[in-house]
């Protein structure tokens, strides 16, 4: 947390900086300039932290925010490519590496509804690896076509991606890879609904943000961005517990073994039984993840066309 603390910050000097070496050579008219055709680099720096089953904080889980843990806030990195076919929108594609984690030994227990999700005791990690492409408006533009261009603007991204992921626990000192131990029965005959996942998932990322003109070759952008997932199964949790000697019939006797130390780690155990519930079935099906975010976009090439400025 401190580390990603301490990127963001030296993003933010380094693009102040170098918004005053510039400061002389940037014109009124660079303002009004338009990116239209405009080509672009960015570099992405963010403090990601998980939306899903594990962890959280006080009271019932629920979406977005309101489980969001600094105790597991990782840091993202990002590399993107960018081109404005029109003045209003840019199509942004790129690549981020980052990682989750989740643990129901963070949650403060205060023995409310919380309680629960505590004493399941479950926890994972998982690295992360995604590729997107988005849609990025600038909706004063687009109302506007004669709207001068400030220095400061907010804008709203869709789009497209794929993600990959795998996650582990810790046990005896050594992290495990969950999927090959199915550890709620994926593919077993005798719980049907509980299917195998892949890897490899689409995702849907939404972003709000503000761009900060800092002259007219480096723009700042700082924002939010959530994932619309189609799995539950980011942390490898996602329905109930089942019957434990099912391990013996559809692994090896080591994977067996091993299942069965990590499917429950239950501060109850004895309320742990097939059919109990091991994720919460009440809120949303699919996991997320969001970030917070800071990305610094240098122009390779400019259109060179400039607006005449709008005057009410």
């Amino acid at each position: 947390m401190k580390n990603t603390h301490l990127l963001l910050l030296l993003l933010l000097i380094g693009t102040t900086a170098t918004g005053k070496v510039f400061s002389q050579e940037y014109s009124y008219n660079d303002l009004n300039k338009t990116p239209q055709n405009n080509i672009e680099v960015g570099v992405t720096i963010g403090a990601n932290n998980f939306l899903g089953d594990l962890g959280g904080n006080l009271g019932k889980g629920r979406d977005f925010l309101k489980d969001y843990n600094f105790k597991t806030v990782r840091p993202l990195i990002g590399l993107s490519l960018n081109y404005y076919p029109l003045r209003w929108l840019n199509i942004n594609t790129g690549i981020n590496f980052t990682g989750v984690t989740g643990a129901d030994s963070l949650i403060k227990n205060e023995g409310g509804l919380e309680k629960w999700r505590y004493n399941r005791n479950l926890s994972f990690k998982s690295a992360i690896v995604e590729g997107f492409i988005s849609a990025e408006v600038y909706p004063l533009y687009a109302i506007r076509p004669d709207f001068v261009l400030k220095r400061l603007t907010p804008y709203a991204a869709i789009g497209i991606g794929f993600f990959h992921f795998n996650p582990k626990t810790k046990y005896n000192g050594q992290w495990v890879e969950l999927k090959p131990l199915r550890l709620e029965g994926e593919g077993f005959a005798e719980y049907p609904y509980s299917k195998p996942y892949n890897l490899m998932q689409v995702y849907v990322p939404i972003t709000f943000g503000l761009k900060y003109t800092i002259n007219q070759n480096f723009n700042l952008l700082g924002g939010m961005l959530l994932r619309i997932t189609n799995t539950d199964n980011i942390d490898d949790v996602s329905s109930k517990y089942i019957d434990p000697t099912l391990f013996n019939k559809y692994l090896s006797p080591t994977q067996a073994a091993l299942a069965k130390n990590l499917y429950s780690r239950s501060k109850t155990p004895w309320k742990v039984r097939p059919g109990v519930d091991r994720a919460d079935s009440h809120g949303n099906r699919t996991d997320s993840y969001l970030t917070f975010f800071l990305t610094l976009r240098y122009t390779l090439s400019s259109a060179h066309n400039y607006y005449d400025c709008w005057h009410p």
